[in-house]
């Protein structure tokens, strides 16, 4: 399945969509030609969303999408810990982009919590415990979640907060790189 999104600054492009399932849910991978441009998380009662591995992509899909399945699917059965293929950020202000970007600095199995998160992009001037809330609010507006890691960040008493696939699929993920599967 193909469709033609509406964008106002920019010519129209083909997106196309794939549907991976894990253990412990499903994404909604989009891309286009050349990059990743969106992941959602499916609800957990979407159908196929108990049986992990089973993946739906559109005949005409790119390679791209296909890789990028390929490398979720690897990191999801502990085999991939960092994502090569390329993503395209189309959204967000300048800082949420300059969070996203941090994001992508957290390493593997570990975590940041929001005001450390905060004290690598602040500015001088600005006081990066007031700016922890806007970082929050840059993460849950994160179009590419799993690729761009906002799962790795935490409360400032280590608490998990706050994650657009829920509390629960934030532990499961934590888990999932700390242990290696």
């Amino acid at each position: 399945m193909t469709r033609q999104p509406h964008l106002l600054s920019k010519p129209i492009q083909t997106v196309y969509d794939a549907i991976l399932t894990f253990t412990a849910g499903a994404l909604h991978v989009q891309s286009t030609e050349k990059a990743i441009i969106g992941i959602d998380f499916l609800d957990p009662d979407f159908p196929g969303a108990s049986r992990p591995g089973r993946q739906m992509v559109v005949d005409d899909a790119p390679p791209l999408l296909v890789d990028a399945c390929r490398q979720l699917k690897a990191y999801f059965s502990g085999q991939l810990q960092e994502f090569t293929v390329p993503i395209d950020i189309q959204t967000g202000t300048i800082f949420q982009r300059q969070v996203w970007d941090q994001l992508r600095q957290i390493p593997y199995g570990a975590t940041w919590s929001y005001e450390d998160l905060a004290y690598r992009i602040a500015k001088p001037g600005q006081i990066p415990h007031q700016l922890a809330r806007a970082v929050g609010a840059a993460c849950a507006a994160n179009p590419i979640p799993v690729m761009i890691p906002c799962h790795r960040v935490i409360g400032k008493n280590g608490r998990l907060v706050g994650f657009a696939g829920g509390i629960n699929l934030k532990a499961y993920l934590l888990n999932h790189e700390m242990l290696g599967v």
